[in-house]
């Protein structure tokens, strides 16, 4: 792997401040300053990575370069959860700020991740159709916040319980980071060389953030976590490892899918999921309604949040199918308009062939008409040298000469004609050449 110089500098001081980090968590004791430091160290690690990032945007075309500003989209997203997080810790000090904002950038985040995945930046033939993953990313983006309003929102939105909200949210996350994480093993396997070192190393990142958030939620629910400590250290190490993951980008090219139509069947599969995902909202209404020790107030906040992103989901499948219906007519146009040329060039062959064909035979018969014409020029010219021959055989015979050579010269009038017919079109040449 060729880093580019930059990345190599934006490595290096992320190296520093992972260093950094280490030394304050063994010699710093639990404060505010080190709150601080801690909340601090993410956010100029992240910034690092999306700069690192940057630096194959004008380097790369084609699908990888959306891949890598898809990707840097997630990381500005993750950034600004932990900026809230810092701006979180800030307001504890006179109030007590919801965690709302800070846990949906977070979700979000992760949704931008999985949506730079799902365009398989590894295909050359991916991302032809970019207005559908538009849509893709919208339905995933709102069928995960949708788990995350249902589940986790109205302990905070309703009544203000963290010992039924933490555990809710960071339930959904770990199951986000393990569909991402097995999304990228799958990835991995199908590839090899550089593709796939590249997957697996991702696959650690999104490893340690899972392994990070559990552990930060079991020192909080102990009650021993502070900011800045060595509980933040995995996290820490895979926002670090992010900034090397970027330096990738100059090594990877898309290669071509070995497996035929995988964008089709990747574009069936997604609107299978899509339906799934409408269809999972009704299911979990009804097993709402059986939890019990539910508060009515949370339970009736579930029931309107089911019914308005059972709603705006299937106004997007609904958005989505039609797109594929307008993708689908104009497949089957190309395909009408594929067969009229084929019939159109099958004729053309067919006629060629009939006057190939025609020409044989045509240049058969001159060759065979030709002959007997020589002879009978031959036998006209000795019949002229024959004394005997009163003046009106003489102009009989000149007469025979002239029809016979008005027949040499229909003939090879015709054989010219076949010599064009048979002869290769000449070569186009190009009035304007590049320069």
């Amino acid at each position: 792997m060729n880093m580019l110089s930059r990345q190599k500098f934006y490595l290096a001081l992320g190296t520093a401040i992972f260093i950094a980090h280490l030394v304050v968590a063994a010699a710093a004791k639990p404060s505010f300053r080190l709150t601080i430091f801690g909340d601090t160290i993410p956010i100029v690690l992240l910034l690092l990575a999306v700069l690192s990032t940057g630096e194959n945007f004008s380097r790369i075309e084609g699908i990888l370069s959306v891949f890598w500003k898809v990707f840097s989209v997630g990381l500005v997203a993750l950034a600004l959860s932990q900026a809230y997080w810092y701006y979180y810790d800030w307001r504890r000090l006179n109030s007590t700020p919801s965690p709302i904002p800070g846990d949906s950038l977070f979700i979000l985040a992760h949704v931008f991740f999985l949506s730079a995945l799902a365009l398989r930046p590894h295909s050359s033939s991916a991302g032809r159709d970019l207005r559908t993953r538009s849509l893709d990313f919208v339905l995933l983006s709102a069928w995960w916040l949708s788990l995350y309003c249902y589940f986790s929102l109205p302990w905070q939105w309703v009544s203000r319980e963290l010992a039924h909200y933490n555990p809710t949210y960071y339930l959904l996350a770990f199951l986000q980071h393990v569909v991402i994480v097995m999304a990228l093993l799958v990835l991995s396997f199908r590839q090899t060389a550089m593709w796939r070192r590249f997957y697996l190393l991702l696959a650690t990142v999104f490893s340690l953030i899972a392994a990070g958030n559990l552990i930060l939620n079991v020192a909080i629910d102990r009650g021993s976590y502070y900011a800045g400590s060595y509980y933040d250290t995995p996290f820490f190490l895979a926002l670090y490892m992010l900034i090397f993951v970027a330096g990738f980008g100059s090594a990877l090219q898309p290669t071509d899918d070995t497996t035929s139509y995988r964008e089709l069947m990747q574009t069936v599969w997604t609107a299978r999921f899509a339906m799934l995902g409408v269809l999972s909202l009704p299911f979990l209404a009804l097993l709402g309604l059986r939890e019990k020790n539910i508060p009515a107030a949370i339970a009736s906040f579930r029931v309107k949040i089911i019914f308005e992103a059972t709603f705006l989901l299937g106004i997007l499948v609904y958005l989505k199918l039609g797109l594929l219906a307008r993708e689908l007519v104009r497949s089957v146009q190309l395909t009408r308009d594929s067969i009229e040329h084929l019939r159109t060039v099958q004729q053309k062959v067919t006629h060629s062939e009939k006057l190939i064909a025609l020409g044989r035979l045509a240049s058969g018969a001159a060759h065979e008409i030709s002959n007997p014409l020589t002879a009978i020029l031959g036998y006209s010219e000795l019949l002229t040298d024959v004394p005997s021959l009163t003046p009106e055989d003489h102009i009989n015979a000149g007469s025979i000469r002239q029809q016979v050579h008005r027949a040499q010269a229909a003939v090879t009038s015709l054989r010219n004609v076949l010599r064009q017919n048979s002869a290769p079109p000449a070569p186009v040449v190009d009035k304007n050449p590049p320069s």
